[in-house]
């Protein structure tokens, strides 16, 4: 069972993540073998983001037994244990996190230049002057991924709803914020390098 690291972040916050070495029939047997219906199995021609699936339910087999995802209209995945989830894959790697009290965002972006091209999607004036380098780049692309995973609504706009507060390079921690016109909050949260990846994610 590849699990490249578990951060227990506290009692009620942990973030896992799984690098996928195997093939598609070892994870699905794996994930059978751990009682897994595969009637249930994910219907997709994308063998890669079949494989992706089926990590993210072994990873979480880890922590809970018997807890299952399901998906709101929106798109945000759910337990039915009352736990809060976040999914995230890239590539090779699959990451999660799982929060006991509050709703909760992650992400892990492969560090590449392609994101230099929307980078005015998302970034403001004021990102604008923090950004020095690709990896601030895709770092801030991450911790607005996961602010707005976090959310869970379609109308957020992350040139004009998400911001990234109090970062440095010399630190693993910062706040991000979220400010809609009905709801706003300012979210601690934590980056780190995983290889060639930048994984992001709340506390």
């Amino acid at each position: 069972m590849p699990i490249y690291q578990i951060n227990n972040v506290s009692e009620t916050v942990t973030v896992a993540v799984w690098k996928i070495t195997e093939t598609e029939e070892n994870l699905l047997k794996e994930l059978i073998d751990n009682g897994f219906d595969k009637n249930s199995l994910y219907q997709t021609k994308n063998k890669q983001r079949l494989k992706q699936w089926l990590a993210t339910r072994l990873l979480l087999n880890h922590f809970f037994e018997e807890a299952n995802i399901s998906y709101d209209d929106l798109g945000k995945p759910h337990l039915d244990n009352n736990w809060n989830i976040s999914i995230s894959h890239s590539n090779e790697f699959v990451a999660i996190n799982l929060n006991k009290n509050d709703s909760c965002g992650i992400d892990i972006e492969k560090i590449t230049p392609k994101i230099e091209r929307i980078k005015h999607k998302f970034l403001n004036d004021i990102d604008l002057e923090t950004v020095t380098s690709l990896k601030h780049l895709i770092l801030y692309w991450g911790a607005k991924e996961a602010l707005y995973k976090l959310y869970g609504k379609k109308e957020v706009l992350f040139i004009e709803n998400l911001f990234i507060n109090n970062f440095s390079e010399k630190s693993s921690s910062f706040n991000g914020e979220i400010k809609m016109l009905d709801f706003q909050t300012e979210i601690p949260m934590n980056w780190e390098k995983v290889e060639d990846f930048i994984l992001v994610y709340t506390l």
